[in-house]
């Protein structure tokens, strides 16, 4: 049975509770991160407890735990859903990730989906955060069979719709406060597509719902710039790092609806689906409507740093 860590403690899902007066659930006042779990191992898990303690710096909440603590908090709740038994497979187990894009991933062992999310806590009523408060940390885990594999071979339809405020700090960190991007991808799957893709107030392509966003033209790399007021993701890190490595020209940019809709080939990338194509924007098919090969490559060349740092 799935077990939920709460502030130290595991306890079942049906007692997994906090206050309704806690400030993440009445103001979204808290942050998350959500992580991949490979065999037992957390994939680039400092990078993700860096950016989450610089969100809770940002949003003024003092850490309950250390980044160490949270390491073990994370680790103990691998283990306590029986995910970590993973870690003595062999690295010849892991190999198979790396052989086809659309391979399943039904291995309760091998994958998991984790999150832990930090709030404020309970405090008095209204916004002041100047208050005494006792932050609640709630971290899952659970098994993670991946994404259906017609999204790798035929690729994501999208549509540009909704807006984020770049002049936001919220929009650089991950709040609980997530109502744009779900409206956002309420919007366009409501219009018959899978995924949403937002602009900023001036225009500018940001990021997708719930991934960051690259374009390929002339076999060049090209992403959204921080400043286009996007959050700095993990996944988007490590891509930029890989095509780096393979002298793929990489350039972080302001990016135009008109130029989005011109390229040869577009992809999102987070922590669960790695790299994930999309082939129509609106109604528009992306370059030939197909899957193209730098998205391929750039996908199985992640899958291959995720099995040299897990295994």
């Amino acid at each position: 049975m799935t077990k939920v860590y709460i502030n130290g403690k595991f306890v079942d899902p049906v007692k997994a509770k906090v206050s309704v007066f806690d400030r993440g659930f009445m103001y979204g006042d808290g942050v998350f991160e959500t992580m991949r779990g490979y065999a037992g191992v957390v994939f680039k898990l400092d990078e993700h407890l860096d950016r989450l303690l610089r969100s809770l710096k940002i949003m003024k909440i003092i850490p309950p735990y250390s980044k160490r603590c949270l390491k073990v908090a994370i680790y103990e709740t691998l283990k306590a859903n029986r995910h970590c038994e993973g870690t003595k497979y062999p690295k010849q187990s892991l190999k198979g990730i790396a052989s086809s894009p659309s391979a399943p991933r039904n291995d309760r062992l091998f994958s998991a989906y984790i999150k832990v999310i930090v709030t404020r806590g309970e405090g008095r009523f209204g916004i002041s955060h100047k208050d005494i408060f006792s932050p609640n940390v709630v971290i899952t885990a659970k098994d993670f069979e991946g994404y259906p594999g017609w999204m790798f071979d035929v690729g994501l339809s999208a549509n540009i719709t909704g807006v984020q405020n770049e002049g936001s700090i919220t929009s650089r960190i991950k709040t609980l406060n997530y109502l744009p991007y779900i409206l956002a991808r309420a919007d366009a799957q409501d219009r018959g597509f899978d995924e949403a893709i937002l602009t900023n107030t001036k225009g500018f392509i940001t990021e997708a719902a719930t991934s960051n966003i690259f374009i390929v033209k002339k076999s060049r790399l090209i992403t959204p710039s921080i400043e286009s007021g996007i959050l700095p993701g993990i996944t988007r890190g490590v891509i930029i790092n890989i095509a780096k490595k393979m002298q793929i020209s990489v350039k972080e940019k302001l990016v135009t609806r008109r130029e989005l809709l011109g390229v040869d080939e577009i992809f999102l990338t987070n922590s669960l689906a790695e790299v994930l194509p999309v082939t129509r924007v609106d109604s528009k098919p992306v370059g030939t409507g197909l899957v193209g090969d730098i998205t391929k490559l750039l996908r199985i060349s992640y899958q291959k740093t995720v099995i040299r740092e897990v295994a």
